[in-house]
């Protein structure tokens, strides 16, 4: 719009100069020779001022101006067509980063979302629209790439034991599988598998829902682990694994049950795929004004490509982690979304002499707070 106003300004002063100019040279034209001599050596004495060129000017200049009005609108009508040029082309070059964005959007809404902007050479804010809008496709295109993901395995983990369990429970009906003790007990592992994978699925959704319900207290690190330790000293044992325990007391403020499932998580993680180092161990310290829980194994370890992803759902190393060992796949996620939920983080690396450390870190609870709690 601006450049179209300081256009017209242009078009129109220079129609007036150029009419002011054309009128000049018909004066001079119109002057009788002695009278043009007269004018030239005046203005060659710089007497551009005196009363004898006023005189001149007024005996010879002519009353109307030749074709003045004529020449305004021509001028006029030459700067308003060039203007309106001018804005049909601003308008074009600035509304086609909108157009493009508007075009994205309904291909969006009807669900194709590898739609995006084209690029344009634009800067400042349309600019800036194009990449957001852009960047918001690419996170619409993620999330429905892994919502797919994750139905499919879901899918797949409910199927394997319902199959199971539909195959066995025929085949009870049908006299061909006796209905022994040993049969019930294969048919409510089946069901407690099913079980505890719509636990975690719920408990990954309640976390991304932000409607996860903590019950936070202090509670003493020192007592949980002796707690789990307890209850897995049979199994670990069953299992040909050495489960060692390295403790203090350590307070920090927690759910009881939740940080309990973590453990339980990592724990059975540890069993089902890392028994063939026949050692496992839990440590807790402190590192700075943290809390350190590490449960730590000697087994096959993780590639280094997939470290960073053993916290995806329904995620497994393509050898030792697989289904065929027992798990959903939703250990980890669910302990990783519960430490977060708490505070605190977790993380997977590799030991140095072969196995894997699951290290979670969480914030000591306050001295006075520890003090009310011990009292």
């Amino acid at each position: 719009m601006a450049l179209t106003v300081l256009l017209s300004i242009g078009v129109v002063t220079g129609g007036l100069e150029w009419q002011k100019h054309k009128e000049q040279q018909a004066f001079h034209q119109s002057l009788p020779t002695a009278v043009k001599q007269e004018l030239q050596q005046l203005r060659d004495s710089g007497r551009d001022h005196s009363q004898r060129l006023d005189e001149i000017y007024d005996q010879y200049w002519p009353a109307q101006g030749p074709g003045l009005s004529v020449e305004v609108i021509s001028g006029l009508a030459l700067s308003l067509l060039l203007g309106l040029a001018a804005a049909v082309l601003s308008a074009r070059i600035f509304i086609r980063p909108i157009t493009s964005v508007a075009e994205a959007a309904l291909r969006i809404s009807q669900g194709d979302l590898t739609a995006r902007t084209r690029g344009f050479a634009i800067r400042g804010e349309l600019a800036e629209l194009s990449r957001n809008f852009n960047q918001m496709a690419d996170t619409l295109e993620t999330l429905e790439r892994e919502r797919k993901d994750t139905v499919a395995a879901i899918s797949h983990e409910l199927r394997t034991p319902l199959t199971i369990l539909q195959g066995r429970l025929h085949g009870i009906c049908d006299g061909v599988i006796p209905a022994s003790d040993q049969e019930h007990r294969k048919l409510l592992d089946q069901v407690q598998h099913l079980v505890r994978l719509v636990d975690d699925l719920n408990t990954l959704a309640l976390v991304d829902a932000n409607r996860l319900s903590l019950q936070c207290t202090d509670l003493d690190l020192g007592e949980l682990v002796n707690e789990l330790h307890a209850v897995y000293a049979d199994r670990a044992r069953d299992h040909g694994v050495q489960l060692e325990v390295v403790v203090r007391s350590l307070w920090v403020h927690a759910d009881h049950n939740r940080l309990r499932q973590v453990l339980d998580n990592l724990v059975e993680n540890g069993l089902r795929y890392a028994a063939s180092g026949k050692w496992l161990q839990i440590h807790v310290s402190t590192h700075r004004d943290q809390a350190v829980i590490s449960i730590s194994d000697r087994g096959p370890g993780l590639p280094q490509g997939i470290i960073d992803r053993v916290f995806d759902p329904f995620f497994r190393a393509d050898n030792s982690r697989s289904r065929a060992s027992g798990g959903s796949g939703l250990g980890l996620a669910v302990a990783r979304s519960l430490i977060q939920q708490q505070g605190g983080s977790i993380m997977a690396f590799n030991r140095e002499d072969g196995g894997v450390v699951f290290r979670i870190e969480m914030p000591l609870a306050m001295p006075a707070i520890r003090k009310g709690a011990a009292a």
